[in-house]
């Protein structure tokens, strides 16, 4: 199902009663699934777009990192 199955163009003829509570039921549901999933989609695709650029790790940022080796008896 689609947005565009939900707004009809144009008037069909159908041989099946539509009750106008199921077109309002289906408007409801594709509304507060938007209010759900377009923060998010928005939020990670203002993190891709603003976001701190991916670097690989150089050598010498990888020292600070690391853990010293244990001393060795003897």
């Amino acid at each position: 199902m689609t947005l565009l199955n939900l707004c009809q163009l144009r008037t069909r003829v159908r041989t099946e009663h539509v009750s106008s509570g199921d077109s309002g039921v289906t408007l409801m549901l594709v509304l507060l699934l938007g209010l759900v999933f377009a923060p998010v989609v928005g939020l990670h695709a203002a993190i891709v777009a603003f976001g701190p650029p991916a670097a690989a790790a150089s050598p010498d940022n990888l020292v600070h990192h690391t853990t010293p080796p244990k001393p060795t008896r003897g």
